[in-house]
């Protein structure tokens, strides 16, 4: 017999004791544990103690008391009887409807070791072939859950084919949070077990999880009493590393974990971790995959932004909705003030907003060896997707990131993601929220580069309007002047600043279309004929719109220019548009170039005067212009001292 037989054990009940001796000096050196008794008057509770793999009996002594030794041999081992031949038609009475085997006496010690060596052979192949069906099944599950990247599936598999081929009564499934560095509880059955983060004492349980994860070996601890548990704990690797561990445990008068379900419970974590490992690395690639995306979609969103507002808020927007980001913060670096662009998921107070503020700020001063002062910024709240919750937010953040936005010499600024929870994977949202502000940079660098270049083109259309103004000896200087109090109308009505832009480049460029009107039209000294103005004059606003059209970066301005002397009521050109038909910045511009034209020299007349000028402006309320341009435009005129404060209740006329 070249097989052995560790962890099985053979009960002998007999009144033979050379009968045991010869049995036990022919299994012994095979591992094979043996038991002897002399009758059934203990039989019953040592069945119930030591769960026997074969039992020998003499057939009087399973008579005697039928009933329940038998029912215990039955259901946990496998039954061999010692009978005399006169005992034949009992013992095929007996045997009946029962798995079990006889032997008649007087045999040979060969025959009945040989018979007995059948039976621990046929129980041993019973559990091996039990073994390869379950790894078969745990095989085609594994696989299974491995082609579906489900991780919870994969757990409940792994933590059912644990139980099911140990025999374990309760268990435990611990993996390292890698983050935190510890062990958590993610799988559990029986006896209620904490996680080892949220328990103050340790029980036993987690003891021998905690030494078996740092031994990095599997531990076998059983207890000596019938009602104490055998507990086995089995750690789970991922190539070299420890990411778990199963800790089983068993009641002693079960029989313990032996050695055999030990190696199952270790090949199915040895399983388990090539598994988690695999699916870990595909949910690595699968995360890597949808950050790329995410900024690839990002960078493409960016595309054909050229405002730095639009290109900020477009960083807001794809935060707050692939983040759990509460607040967000951008230092915006400007010539003149600088702006703290804001947005918060809920309430802030001004103490912890200036705060934020200030952070920031120094910041950028220790990371480009500034000197910004807070007194520069202006903070800003900027309104991104729908109205935020009413919670409240303070300035300390379990979770805080400051970024600089920069490139050669450009400095754009600084932003901060905040949350007011501890985020999971806080390290990999850096990387990303890091990669996102790169994009950022790049499109507030081309921004800065486009708007280099329209400055450029902007300085050569405006030496065009100065050589404009240099055909018309009396309007040197009109276009800058309009362009300086359509932005101060602009400012003082709440445009957005964007749009403030716009109006104040259409000022520039608003009479540009006199570039094709002849001179001596544009000097004449006297009133121009009905063809002078109609059929000249009136053109240079097309002229002009025309000029600017076909620039792209000078697009926004082409409605202004063209529509800059339509009037409110439709009596204006080149189309008699009225009201809301005009942009408002084509009306804005109507009324800054009237005004300026009626307080300058004219070939035809001299200069009304502001008073006089503010006096017509208000006549022609509702007629030539609009009435709320024209309530603003005298606020306007009060704070400069153009007109005195009585004018203030005309207001209430127009």
């Amino acid at each position: 017999m070249a097989m052995g037989f560790q962890d099985f054990l053979l009960l002998v009940i007999d009144n033979d004791l050379h009968l045991y001796s010869q049995i036990s000096n022919e299994f012994s050196p095979l591992g094979l544990k043996t038991v002897h008794l002399h009758s059934n008057f203990s039989a019953i509770d040592t069945i119930k103690d030591i769960s026997p793999t074969v039992v020998l009996m003499d057939f009087k002594i399973a008579i005697e008391n039928n009933c329940e030794i038998v029912r215990l041999i039955d259901s946990a081992a496998q039954l061999l009887l010692l009978a005399t031949p006169e005992d034949a038609a009992e013992v095929v009475k007996f045997i009946e409807n029962r798995d079990c085997d006889y032997i008649f006496r007087p045999f040979k010690i060969d025959l009945l070791n040989k018979r007995i060596s059948m039976m621990l052979n046929g129980v041993q192949s019973q559990k091996e072939q039990k073994c390869i069906q379950e790894m078969s099944d745990l095989y085609i599950a594994n696989t299974q859950v491995t082609l579906s990247t489900d991780t919870e599936r994969l757990l409940d598999v792994m933590f059912d084919h644990f139980m099911h081929l140990s025999g374990a009564d309760n268990g435990t499934l611990y993996l390292l949070d890698k983050e935190e560095n510890e062990l958590v509880l993610v799988r559990q059955y029986g006896n209620d077990t904490a996680s080892i983060r949220s328990q103050t004492g340790i029980s036993k349980e987690q003891d021998i999880t905690q030494k078996a994860f740092y031994r990095g070996e599997p531990l076998l601890v059983n207890a000596e009493g019938s009602g104490e548990f055998s507990n086995l704990a089995v750690p789970i690797r991922s190539q070299n590393d420890i990411i778990g561990v199963i800790t089983l445990r068993k009641m002693r008068n079960q029989g313990g974990f032996s050695t055999e379900e030990q190696k199952y419970v270790e090949a199915i974590a040895t399983q388990a971790g090539i598994t988690i490992n695999h699916i870990n690395n595909y949910c690595a690639i699968n995360q890597k995959l949808d950050e790329l995306m995410l900024v690839s979609n990002y960078s493409e969103q960016l595309t054909g932004l050229v405002d730095k507002y639009d290109i900020i808020r477009a960083l807001f927007e794809i935060t707050t909705l692939n983040f759990p980001i509460d607040f967000l913060g951008f230092l915006l670096i400007q010539r003149r003030t600088h702006e703290f662009l804001y947005w918060s998921r809920g309430n802030i107070n001004e103490k912890s907003l200036r705060e934020i503020s200030k952070e920031t700020i120094n910041h950028f001063n220790l990371a480009h060896q500034s000197h910004i002062h807070e007194r520069r910024v202006v903070i800003r709240r900027m309104s991104i997707g729908e109205n935020s919750p009413s919670v409240d937010i303070q300035a300390s953040f379990p979770f805080k990131h400051i970024v600089s936005v920069s490139w050669d010499d450009y400095k754009f600024g600084t932003v901060i993601f905040a949350s007011t929870k501890v985020l999971q994977g806080a390290t990999e949202k850096k990387t990303i929220l890091s990669s996102l502000v790169s994009q950022t940079r790049i499109a507030l660098t081309n921004s800065k580069l486009y708007s280099d270049m329209k400055e450029n083109y902007i300085r050569t259309i405006k030496a065009l309007a100065i050589a404009v103004d240099a055909k018309d000896t009396y309007t040197h200087g009109h276009s800058e002047n309009v362009m300086n109090i359509a932005e101060e109308i602009a400012r003082e009505m709440g445009i957005e600043e964007k749009n403030i832009g716009i109006i104040r480049d259409a000022g520039l460029l608003h009479d540009i279309g006199k570039i094709g009107i002849p001179g001596y039209i544009l000097n004449k000294p006297g009133p121009l004929t009905y063809e002078e103005f109609n059929g000249i004059m009136k053109t240079h606003s097309t002229l002009g719109a025309n000029i600017v059209k076909d620039v792209p970066f000078l697009r926004d301005l082409h409605k202004l220019i063209l529509y800059h002397h339509e009037h409110f009521d439709g009596g204006g050109y080149p189309d008699n548009l009225k009201g809301d038909q005009i942009p408002i910045g084509a009306r804005i511009l109507h009324v800054a170039d009237a005004f300026e034209a009626m307080t300058s020299n004219r070939p035809y007349r001299n200069s009304l005067g502001k008073k006089e000028a503010v006096k017509r402006l208000i006549e022609n309320s509702g007629k030539q212009f609009d009435p709320f341009v024209i309530k603003t435009f005298l606020r306007l005129a009060v704070k400069k001292g153009w007109i005195d404060s009585a004018y203030f209740s005309t207001l209430d006329n127009i």
